[in-house]
């Protein structure tokens, strides 16, 4: 399961890479792409680690497209709160998986996983947060270091 949500999630994210004109949004929306690649190959090399060197028999009828129509009317926000959800399930995923599983290994893997998909939401999150306008590099009501 958590190979298909990687290859939606590196569909989705190449989709938006495609089909935005902003230049630097292309290039955070591929670097994810490449990133949940990267998951992939990961949980792919874990597979065949432990069924003793079987490829994983992928079946792209089973991935979980992330059906998502951009239009001229879809703003950017919009978008970036699809891959807020999805980050934040694969979140989620990945720290229950990290606390079910027995094998260390896959257990360090998971944490790993759910550690990355927290920084994609993190990125997304603020990336939204700049979108519409509420971007604080810092606490405006907190003192700050540069106080004397």
């Amino acid at each position: 399961m958590a190979i298909y949500n990687e290859q939606s999630a590196y569909d989705f994210y190449t989709k938006l890479s495609d089909t935005i004109k902003n230049e630097s949004g292309k290039k955070k929306f591929t670097f994810l792409a490449m990133d949940e690649q990267r998951h992939r190959k990961l949980l792919e090399d874990h597979y065949k680690k432990v069924t003793a060197g079987k490829e994983f028999a992928f079946d792209s009828g089973k991935v979980k497209v992330i059906r998502v129509e951009i239009k001229d009317g879809t703003t950017a926000a919009e978008a970036l709160d699809i891959g807020i959800k999805a980050e934040k399930e694969a979140y989620e995923f990945y720290s229950k998986s990290a606390t079910e599983t027995q094998d260390p290994e896959a257990k360090k893997m998971f944490l790993m996983l759910a550690e990355q998909e927290d920084r994609h939401y993190n990125l997304l999150t603020a990336e939204k947060q700049a979108v519409i306008g509420q971007f604080y590099w810092f606490d405006m009501g907190t003192p700050g270091m540069m106080e004397y």
